[in-house]
């Protein structure tokens, strides 16, 4: 059975406390629509506890709105995947799983690709700076 891995996402609790209160919802309208309690949407509002993409998925969603339309328009290399997070928010959720499953076993596979090319990286860098280093000449002799 595999172990899935639950990614955190940081700064968005401040975020989500102001989409609610911009919206005139209070946190136990909110975190009961979203399945929490209201305790633990406040936890999540202050920062005091780690916001799990669900989390962030099902309040958003509470509120009425895409999860894509609250990332920054500012996220470089991954600014791409704004359409795909709306596209799981709207995926029935037997298959959820299934996805989180396979979306961690490619990132476990990058992890894994990622510290191979390091260390051969840093293989070759030795092989380069030893390779630099000056001839050292016995003393006496010119």
């Amino acid at each position: 059975m595999a172990t899935i891995v639950h990614r955190r996402i940081v700064m968005y609790g401040r975020i989500l406390r102001q989409l609610r209160e911009s919206k005139g919802r209070g946190q136990a309208e909110v975190a009961r629509s979203a399945g929490m309690s209201p305790a633990q949407l406040a936890r999540l509002e202050s920062n005091q506890r780690g916001l799990y993409l669900e989390d962030f998925v099902c309040i958003v969603e509470a509120l009425g709105e895409k999860p894509g339309n609250l990332l920054p328009n500012d996220l470089g290399d991954i600014g791409h995947l704004k359409p795909l997070i709306d596209r799981l928010a709207g995926m029935k959720p037997e298959f959820l799983q299934r996805v989180s499953t396979i979306i961690e076993k490619i990132v476990l596979l990058t992890d894994d690709m990622t510290a191979a090319t390091l260390a051969a990286s840093r293989e070759q860098d030795g092989k380069s700076k030893r390779n630099l280093l000056p001839a050292v000449q016995p003393k006496g002799r010119r």
